[in-house]
């Protein structure tokens, strides 16, 4: 199975508190989803003022099926729910699996 980046986005419009993200929200995120295929995550602060997205974040599971086990597990309620702390707004997500790699 190839791994799965899901692509978490915070528009750029929105207020957002980076060091709780980092510091609070990210290590609930790996707290609950690691039981279900989370291999890591980055997180990533755009600058270029043109650009629809201030924040991003990849996460990446070890498949597609385990990604889908974490958005419809139990914890997703605490995990999204959090959101409200560190942002006004809701993130954009998308996700796809690997298909090339260096």
């Amino acid at each position: 199975m190839a791994p799965v980046h899901v692509f978490v986005m915070y528009p750029r419009k929105a207020t957002f508190d980076m060091k709780y993200y980092l510091a609070t929200h990210m290590p609930l995120v790996k707290k609950h989803w690691t039981q279900y295929g989370l291999t890591k995550y980055t997180v990533t602060q755009y600058e270029d003022p043109e650009s629809p997205y201030s924040v991003g974040c990849v996460l990446e599971f070890d498949s597609m099926d385990s990604y889908k086990k974490a958005g419809a597990g139990p914890e997703k309620d605490e995990v999204f729910g959090d959101i409200p702390n560190f942002s006004n707004e809701k993130p954009t997500l998308f996700a796809g699996e690997v298909t090339g790699t260096s």
